[in-house]
């Protein structure tokens, strides 16, 4: 919500502002539309018995030399302001939001184009679609966000592996840097061969990460999976297949297997009807458990999804 800076707080710099009449709102359905105005200032005046709002910038652009009581301010709340800061410096991201993986390419290559170039990351819905569809979208993604941000969906197959390991064949080859893991009941090879992959020390002693995952879950059980580092037995198979290096498994004991965890309430698709109310705090509290115990160099962050509502909420 705005902060309403009241007249006691700021009364010895405003008294009296030259205000238009015309452009301040009396009605309570005014006064909502300006207030919902969020990145903008909204001033409230007294004039005679009446009580408005007015928006600052309307004002700069007139002239009058009528005069209002001052009696506050709303100041302005932007999009880029909420949320984690952290998460928008990691992915390159003007607004921590992200759009999910909807399958079957519903979570369109234009979806994701659109949404990155305004600085969202989106996810394409690569679930049910052919290895050489993937590749056709990772081509088409990646000309048009040559820096990003974008992700791709790898949703567990359990039927079909080689499904799932195509799509983590691509991402490796064609370098796409954040993945968005789905329907995982715990992790596979696949999941962290990707994870692994990118690991390395840099000249400053530092882990760097350079294949990301963000792991969407709706259950406690997976959530550890993800917030904990990948098995020693999945990272002994992955080098001895010479999937992975040595140096990259035990680089893989120092890190969670996931960066982020979207915990997924009750969404439009498939759900495990948890509500997200009871869901979220339990799944941070994990996190703060998993944090404590491997001491990560970078907290996991932990995002909402589904259950929220709607804009007009």
């Amino acid at each position: 919500m705005k902060k309403v800076l009241l007249d006691s707080e700021i009364k010895d710099n405003f008294t009296k502002l030259k205000i238009v009449p015309e452009l301040v709102s009396y009605t309570d359905e005014e006064i909502c539309d300006k207030l919902l105005q969020l990145e903008k200032t909204c001033y409230i005046v007294k004039n005679g018995d009446s009580v408005g709002v007015c928006i600052k910038e309307d004002m700069d652009k007139s002239s009058s030399d009528k005069l209002s009581v001052f009696l506050g301010q709303a100041l302005p709340l932007k999009i880029n302001q909420l949320g984690d800061r952290e998460f928008i410096n990691f992915y390159g991201l003007k607004m921590a939001y992200m759009t999910g993986s909807m399958a079957n390419g519903i979570a369109s290559e234009n979806l994701v184009i659109s949404s990155g170039k305004v600085g969202l990351l989106s996810s394409f819905g690569a679930a049910g679609l052919l290895p050489s569809i993937i590749e056709q979208s990772i081509n088409k993604i990646q000309k048009a966000l040559p820096v990003g941000p974008y992700a791709f969906n790898l949703i567990h197959s359990p039927s079909e592996e080689a499904i799932e390991r195509a799509a983590v064949d691509l991402y490796l080859k064609y370098r796409v840097r954040t993945v968005e893991a789905s329907a995982f009941l715990g992790l596979t090879p696949n999941i962290v061969r990707y994870r692994v992959a990118g690991l390395r020390r840099n000249s400053e002693n530092q882990i760097e990460i350079t294949n990301r995952v963000i792991a969407k879950i709706s259950r406690a059980e997976v959530a550890s999976k993800f917030m904990a580092p990948a098995p020693e037995a999945i990272l002994n198979n992955l080098v001895e297949e010479k999937s992975i290096t040595r140096e990259q498994a035990q680089l893989a004991a120092e890190v969670p297997m996931a960066d982020d965890i979207t915990v997924e309430a009750d969404s439009g698709g498939h759900t495990d009807n948890r509500p997200l109310v009871s869901l979220l705090p339990a799944i941070i509290e994990l996190r703060e458990k998993f944090q404590e115990k491997y001491g990560y160099s970078r907290t996991i962050r932990v995002g909402a999804a589904g259950g929220i509502g709607t804009p007009a909420s």
